[in-house]
C-alpha cells in the first residue's frame, strides 16, 4: 500500500494487533469471499468497539485509505454494513454518503452518524438520486424537509409524503400543498398524511384536482367562505412572490387549470384578479382560458391598438361591458400607466363589435399558430 499505508499499519497494531490483522488480510484477498469477509469484519469492529478519539481518527484514516483503494462492489458491501451503525468515524461515513449513489444510498437512508448538516451540503451538491434517497431516512429534520421540498423535484417530493415514518410539520405541509398545484399524484399522496387536519384539508382543497375534492368534501365538513377566503389567500400569496414583475409560475398556471376544469375562469373572476393587481395571475387565468402561453398573451395586451386582445376577448364569449372593464384595467400592463386614452377605448370597443364571428375564428387560429 505504500510508505503511508505502512505507517498506518504500524500505528494499527498498536491499537488492537488482531483487529488490524485482519483487516489487512481481507483487504489483500480480492476473491467475492474475501470482500464479504472484510466488509463483515470491519461492521463488527465498529459494532463491538468503544473507540477513544485517538483510535476513531486513527481508524477513520485507515478506512478511508482503504475505502480509496477498493472497487465499487467492495464499497458497495461495506456501505451496507456501516449503515446501520451508528459508532463509525463521520469522515468515513460523509466519504460514502459523497461516492458513487449505489455506494451512498444505504448511508443516506439509513446512517445515523450523518448530521442535518452533513445532509443540507449533500442536497445542495448532489443531483436527485442523492435527495430521494434522503427523503426515505427515518427520520428527517424540518431544515432539511424545507431542502428537501426546495429542490421541487417530484420525485424526491412524492418519497418525502409517502414515508409515514417521518412526521411533517405544519409549516412543511402547508409548502407541500402549494408545490402540490402542478401534481395530481401529490395531492392523492399528502390526503394520505396522518398529520392532515380540517385547517390543512382547506389548503389541499384549494389545490386540488374536482376528483379528490370529492374525497375531501365527504372526509373534512369544509364551510363554503373558509374555502373562499383560503383561495383568495393562495392567490394573493402566489402574486406576492412575483410582485413588482410580470412572471407568471407553475404554480399560477396550475391554479389556473384546476379553476378552468370546474368551469369557474369568467370575466368576473379576471376582473376581480386585475382590481386586486394581481397582473400575473390574470395573464395565468387569461391564458388557460384561451388555450394560449403567458408569453403570448403579454404580446396580445402590448399590442397598443387593443384589437388582437379585443378579438381574444370576443372568442371565449365576453360581453361587450365586461371586455370594456378588463380593457381599462388592463391598459397598465402595456403602457405602465392606468390612465387609458379614451380615443384608444372607443377604438378597442368599435373593434369589438364590427369584428365578424368566422374572422375571429380564423384569426384566432393564425395567432395560436405563431405561438409556437
Amino acid at each position: 500500500m505504500g510508505d503511508k499505508n505502512n505507517n498506518l499499519e504500524e500505528q494499527a497494531l498498536e491499537v488492537n494487533i488482531l483487529d488490524s490483522k485482519q483487516l489487512l488480510q481481507y483487504a489483500q484477498d480480492t476473491t467475492e469471499m474475501g470482500k464479504f469477509r472484510l466488509a463483515n469484519a470491519v461492521a463488527q469492529f465498529f459494532d463491538e468497539k468503544k473507540l477513544s478519539k485517538a483510535e476513531q481518527a486513527l481508524t477513520s484514516e485507515i478506512m478511508l485509505n482503504l475505502i480509496r483503494q477498493a472497487e465499487i462492489d467492495l464499497r458497495e458491501a461495506l456501505a451496507e454494513r456501516l449503515s446501520v451503525l451508528s459508532n463509525v468515524p463521520s469522515d468515513v461515513i460523509i466519504y460514502l454518503a459523497n461516492d458513487t449513489i449505489s455506494v451512498a444510498r444505504p448511508i443516506l437512508q439509513h446512517s445515523p452518524v450523518l448530521s442535518d448538516v452533513d445532509l443540507i451540503y449533500i442536497i445542495a451538491s448532489k443531483d436527485e438520486d442523492y435527495w430521494d434517497s434522503i427523503a426515505k431516512r427515518e427520520k428527517i429534520g424540518s431544515v432539511v424537509t424545507d431542502r428537501l421540498i426546495d429542490t421541487g423535484n417530484p420525485k424526491t417530493i412524492l418519497s418525502l409524503i409517502d414515508n409515514q415514518r417521518v412526521v411533517l410539520q405544519k409549516n412543511c405541509l402547508k409548502k407541500l400543498i402549494k408545490v402540490s398545484l402542478k401534481s395530481e399524484e401529490l395531492q392523492a399522496s399528502l390526503l394520505r398524511r396522518p398529520e392532515i387536519d380540517g385547517d390543512l384539508a382547506v389548503g389541499l382543497y384549494t389545490c386540488a384536482s374536482q376528483y379528490l375534492r370529492r374525497e375531501i368534501t365527504e372526509r373534512f365538513n369544509l364551510p363554503i367562505a373558509v374555502i373562499e377566503t383560503a383561495l383568495e389567500s393562495l392567490v394573493e400569496e402566489l402574486s406576492q412572490e412575483v410582485k413588482g414583475s410580470r412572471k407568471v409560475t407553475p404554480e399560477m398556471i396550475a391554479l389556473a387549470g384546476r379553476f378552468m376544469e370546474r368551469d369557474e375562469i369568467s370575466p368576473d373572476l379576471m376582473i376581480k384578479t386585475l382590481r386586486r393587481s394581481q397582473i400575473s395571475f390574470f395573464i395565468a387565468l387569461f391564458a388557460t382560458k384561451i388555450n394560449f402561453t403567458p408569453e403570448a398573451v403579454m404580446k396580445l395586451l402590448q399590442k397598443e391598438e387593443g384589437k388582437s386582445f379585443a378579438l381574444a376577448c370576443r372568442s371565449i364569449g365576453m360581453m361587450k361591458s365586461e371586455f370594456a372593464s378588463i380593457f381599462l384595467l388592463s391598459r397598465g400592463i402595456s403602457t405602465g400607466d392606468r390612465i387609458v386614452d379614451q380615443r384608444a377605448l372607443a377604438m378597442a370597443l368599435k373593434y369589438y363589435d364590427t369584428i365578424k364571428e368566422f374572422e375571429i375564428k380564423r384569426i384566432m387560429k393564425s395567432l395560436a399558430k405563431n405561438q409556437e
